[in-house]
């Protein structure tokens, strides 16, 4: 009995090496008749290169060209040289498989034996598998309930492991044959593929039957693994098998479900990150760590995670999304970079993960190749669409996606890509969310940059995203701490991008550009991003002041956000005062009543902090009339703070904390949150940060204290950094200070100095060191308090805040005087003077009298020491003119001093 193979019009009989086309003969060379046997007995599969040169040429050294050659022939003799190839198909670079249909039959009346099935080894299961304990036993139980259980996950994430895991756990009584589909080139030879695993010599045309029937027996498990890029035959093979063979079950791996009949899906995830670990005990509670650390281990010949590696490990699992394969071919990367290196790296992640196992497929020998596996057997309309989502940096509805699909159906699009497993869904919130894995972001990006086809998807993700801010804008300002982050910061990878897109070289569109900017600023503001907040600016300022009315509403906000004060370097106060008077000016001409009151509160903000209080008052007034005029009712309230903010710094602190604990009454009856960014802070923390400041002049120290306490309390829950920055800057730390609390003075000067480093607000980083110098002048360290003081003072008085310069003044007097420069410190302490003389400033008046006084007294003559107490009493004058207890106790001490008798405190004003 001979076997005969048939394919097309040939047939050739093994045991006699002869090729027949329709029963001639068909003259071809030994070589290239091993060629063609080998790929008979192997249809539908790549063999490559070397296989056959190690099949055809066993014992020889045999270039590959010479293997091009007899294949060439063998091509010529089937006729098979047509651009589309009918036989034998080349993968450039790595070998051949014959594609056409196979049959065999056997000459002679003997019947075939029927074959027993291979055996199942899983010789490739890993010693430890990492986190996938609960998804074996899923899929066991699965496989229990039904007999066709498809494990789905994206490329490189461990199904096969997972399905040899299912199978070594021996829970499946009957025979098991695996079966590897990945080198299969088309749908069509998937059922002679199958066939010739199960050892069938197929006889028919339709050997999907003759393998119903060769199972119809028998209890059988079957595996088929990687069947997405022949999903629909797969699916159709399987419905006939099982209807046929009642004791078959089937598990297919597959980057996408079958969705054939009776099927359950078994939906892999990465493998669990680490929340947050700054140790390695705790970043060793995630199975991608565990993973990472086991490969490491393996590659170094002895590796255990510290401390110091235990981040740069986490940021490496977690910028792999807790892929299995891309965390082993990271680790396999360490023969050649140490950890911190390759963590730094991996911003071009394709061209550090190309090292896989040797003995790994093709396609999971580098991250690429696993991409690639999966890109390619996608549809056009498929490949377009999971390019054009590249552009979204974290997660978006099913609504932004289908702003930026070019497709006409994106919900099916983005239900296909879905099932491919290469968009994740998020069900966590009421709102369905989509996400693609980093790795496939970074890979669909290039490809869509590749594809010229990066303009337009730009534009319309920015046009969709502005849209999204603008429509946000009131949630933008009124949701709660605990809403915002979630909601919006999410947009801020995406906004960077629309961005320097946008603005870039390459010429995006920049009009597109100041839309986006304009829409972003609430969110810039919210979450304190500064830097990004200008950089934005500058170039939509640019761009707009040169086209003249091309869009001047927003050139108006754009200049009313470049004057925040948080955006101006500590040099540039002057930018701050030009951009508010353009954002005025041209807020007059549109007629814009919010835009004028928003530019004349930031030049209120500014001659205050120039310390001109007087003009400040005729600013404040200015508001106030024009208040009622706007659709905020929480505008007249604002201007009321105003008012009282510019009393206090004017000496008439009575006065100031009535009208704000009137103004803080109102603020409960009308439309709040907007205001925070509207006017930079928090309207609560700014009113009572003057409160306690008053508190403490009129002379209730404890309420003063405890005032601060509350306030800094409110400012953390409602999450607002900057208002934070200001209660330390104007209020906790100079009432520490004042009160005499030293301890607490100096853990605030230094809570002052890191917030404000890591906002980088210039101005209150530097208040700290003036804060400073005051401990060190206590402390009698007079060369350091002049050395840290005047430095910082130069600082403010460059960038124009000048709030505090007076105080500062009379702590430099201090520390010249204690260093014996008596007419130095009369000549600092007579400048401070004589600035509140001009601009009207007096709420420390009565401390810069106590000042002159002891530093005239410190020449001992009697004349000194009668003229500091002349000047002393007039300090006590003033304060009780003011109401002052809090600077008339001071007063009063250097009074006793100096020979006099106690004085009664005056009551307190207000």
């Amino acid at each position: 009995m001979e076997e005969e193979l048939q394919f097309g019009a040939f047939s050739i009989v093994p045991a006699r090496r002869s090729l027949l086309r329709e029963g001639s003969a068909v003259p071809l060379g030994s070589r290239a008749v091993d060629i063609l046997l080998f790929l008979l007995n192997h249809p539908g599969e790549l063999k490559t290169n070397a296989e056959i040169v190690r099949q055809v040429w066993p014992d020889t050294f045999v270039d590959e060209a010479n293997l091009r050659v007899h294949v060439s022939a063998l091509r010529k003799a089937l006729g098979d040289i047509k651009r589309e190839p009918q036989f034998i198909t080349n993968v450039p670079g790595r070998g051949y498989t014959f594609i056409a249909p196979v049959n065999r039959r056997n000459n002679g009346a003997v019947p075939v034996a029927r074959p027993t099935l291979p055996r199942f080894r899983p010789e490739r299961l890993p010693a430890r598998i990492f986190g996938r304990e609960q998804t074996i036993a899923a899929v066991t139980r699965q496989l229990t309930k039904g007999r066709l259980v498809t494990i789905a996950g994206p490329g490189g994430i461990g199904k096969s492991t997972v399905a040899r895991a299912v199978i070594a756990r021996g829970s499946f009584d009957g025979e098991i044959v695996w079966i590897d589909l990945s080198e299969v080139a088309t749908g069509n030879l998937v059922p002679t593929v199958v066939a010739s695993a199960l050892g069938i010599l197929s006889r028919s045309d339709d050997i999907a039957v003759e393998i119903a029937a060769h199972l119809q027996p028998r209890n059988v498990l079957l595996v088929l693994d990687s069947c997405e890029h022949v999903v629909g035959d797969i699916a159709k093979l399987t419905e006939d098998l099982l209807a046929e063979a009642p004791d078959l079950h089937i598990l297919a791996t597959s980057r996408e479900p079958l969705r054939a009949e009776g099927e359950r899906v078994h939906r892999l995830l990465p493998l669990d990150l680490p929340l947050s670990a700054v140790t390695a005990e705790a970043a060793l509670a995630s199975p991608a760590v565990q993973l990472f650390v086991e490969r490491a281990d393996a590659c170094l010949g002895g590796y255990e995670l510290t401390d110091g590696d235990a981040a740069d490990v986490v940021d490496i699992c977690t910028r792999l999304d807790g892929i299995a394969l891309a965390i082993e071919l990271a680790a396999g990367r360490l023969e050649a970079m140490g950890i911190a290196a390759l963590s730094r790296s991996l911003s071009d992640c394709f061209r550090v993960l190309t090292r896989g196992r040797r003995t790994a497929l093709p396609r999971h020998q580098t991250l690429r190749a696993t991409l690639d596996w999966s890109y390619l057997i996608l549809s056009p309309e498929e490949q377009q669409a999971l390019r054009e989502l590249s552009v979204f940096r974290g997660r978006f509805s099913s609504g932004a996606a289908a702003a930026v699909l070019s497709g006409t159906e994106p919900g099916d699009l983005l239900a296909a890509l879905v099932a491919k497993s290469l968009v994740v869904v998020e069900t966590a919130t009421d709102e369905t969310l989509y996400r693609l894995l980093d790795t496939t972001r970074l890979y669909a990006g290039e490809k869509l940059a590749a594809s010229g086809e990066l303009p337009d998807v730009m534009a319309r993700f920015s046009a969709c995203l502005s849209s999204a801010l603008e429509s946000a804008e009131q949630d933008l300002y009124a949701a709660s701490p605990e809403e915002w982050p979630d909601d919006f910061a999410q947009q801020v990878p995406g906004l960077r991008a629309a961005l320097d897109w946008a603005f870039g070289p390459s010429g995006g569109d920049a009009l597109l550009g100041v839309r986006l900017t304009v829409a972003a600023l609430p969110l810039f503001f919210r979450l304190s991003l500064l830097d990004e907040c200008l950089a934005a600016l500058t170039h939509a300022i640019t761009f707009l002041d040169a086209r003249p009315g091309l869009d001047e509403k927003s050139r108006m906000k754009l200049y009313a956000a470049l004057g925040w004060p948080q955006l101006r370097a500590t040099n540039a106060p002057e930018d701050g005062v030009a951009a508010w008077t353009t954002a005025w000016r041209i807020a007059e001409e549109l007629g814009d009543v919010d835009h004028q009151l928003r530019a004349i509160w930031a030049l209120w903000v500014d001659v205050l902090n120039r310390a001109e209080p007087r003009q400040g008052l005729e600013l404040a007034e200015r508001f106030a009339a024009l208040a009622p005029s706007s659709a905020d009712p929480t505008d007249v309230v604002i201007g009321r703070r105003m008012k009282a903010a510019t009393l206090h710094w004017l000496g008439r602190h009575g006065e100031a904390r009535q009208e704000l604990l009137a103004m803080l009454a109102d603020y409960e009856h009308v439309p709040q949150a907007r205001h925070s960014v509207r006017f930079q802070f928090d309207q609560r923390v700014t009113a009572r940060i003057i409160i306690a400041r008053c508190l403490w002049i009129l002379g209730d120290e404890k309420a003063a204290l405890k005032e601060v306490e509350e306030t800094m309390r409110y400012a953390r829950d409602i999450g607002h950094n900057h208002s934070i920055s200001n209660l330390l800057a104007e209020a906790v730390c100079p009432l520490a200070l004042l009160s005499g609390n030293d301890g607490e003075a100096a853990a605030a000067i230094r809570l002052l100095r890191d917030h404000t480093k890591a906002l980088s607000l210039d101005v209150w980083h530097t208040y700290a060191d003036g804060f400073e110098a005051e401990l060190r002048l206590r402390d009698g360290e007079y060369r350091l308090c002049l050395a840290k003081l005047r430095p910082a003072m130069d600082i403010l008085d460059l960038a124009g805040f000048n709030l505090f310069r007076t105080y500062f003044q009379s702590i430099e007097a201090q520390a010249l005087s204690g260093l014996g420069q008596h007419a130095e410190a009369h000549a600092v302490i007579d400048s401070a003077l004589e600035h509140g003389d001009v601009s009207g400033e007096r709420w420390c008046l009565p401390e810069l009298l106590r000042v002159k006084a002891m530093v005239t007294a410190k020449g001992q003559s009697p004349e000194g020491l009668d003229a500091a107490s002349a000047i002393l009493e007039a300090a006590r004058v003033a304060a009780r003119q003011d109401g002052a207890i809090g600077w008339e106790r001071r007063i009063n001490v250097d009074l006793e001093a100096l020979g006099h008798e106690p004085a009664q405190l005056s009551g307190a004003a207000g």
